[in-house]
């Protein structure tokens, strides 16, 4: 009688761990879901971002002389929008902020 109780008392056990391991299993998968979602989100949403000149002076620090200067030389990209207006698309301004282009101060 006692070892049915043991062996009963044991499978109880194991069922709590399996559910405890399904449940944190499930939350993990979860979080790599909206981590996943949030990021594309995120990324979509910069692509869409442009800065205007006046912006991107005072993101990276910079005179419109310096600015012009580094269009010249093909380091960004300016996209017209109407007559002398211009602005930069986020995606790049990343990329040249990745490619250690400048020091962004905090």
């Amino acid at each position: 009688m006692e070892s049915n109780i043991s062996i009963t008392n044991a499978q109880k056990c194991w069922e709590g761990v399996l559910e405890t391991m399904k449940f944190t299993v499930k939350t993990w998968v979860r979080e790599a879901v909206e981590e996943v979602l949030d990021e594309k989100s995120l990324n979509a949403n910069i692509e869409d971002k442009r800065l205007n000149t006046d912006e991107l002076c005072d993101r990276w620090h910079i005179s419109k002389n310096t600015l012009y200067n580094w269009e010249k030389d093909g380091i960004i990209k300016a996209l017209p929008i109407g007559g002398r207006r211009k602005v930069y698309s986020m995606k790049d301004v990343l990329f040249a902020e990745s490619d250690g282009l400048v020091k962004l101060a905090c």
